[in-house]
């Protein structure tokens, strides 16, 4: 579910970077206001699963390469966050400390 929404927001940047001629217009501020809501659903979304973390992990890394503002604190902290919350679900291996014929 959450790769249909990643593609739905890219094809959404990518139209809106073809219009942003027309930024006044009320189709591109349409596009600029469900772009926004897309993003917004996106960055709250606690992965289900592993898929689902590197599916968001890679929008939002792709957003940080893309941008040159210095305005992605948000986004590196949210991909973090992501990560270390995988990382505290993840068991470690058990660990065979009396032979069990191996």
């Amino acid at each position: 579910m959450v790769s249909i929404m990643v593609e739905q927001f890219r094809k959404m940047q990518i139209l809106l970077a073809e219009t942003i001629a027309d930024y006044e217009t009320p189709e591109f501020k349409k596009l600029d206001g469900r772009i926004a809501r897309a993003f917004d659903t996106l960055y709250r979304h606690e992965p289900c699963d592993a898929d689902e973390a590197r599916t968001l992990i890679g929008l939002f890394l792709d957003i940080i390469e893309d941008n040159d503002g210095g305005d992605s604190v948000h986004l590196i902290q949210r991909v973090r966050a992501i990560v270390d919350d995988f990382i505290g679900q993840c068991r470690p291996a058990m660990e065979i400390t009396h032979g069990a014929g191996i």
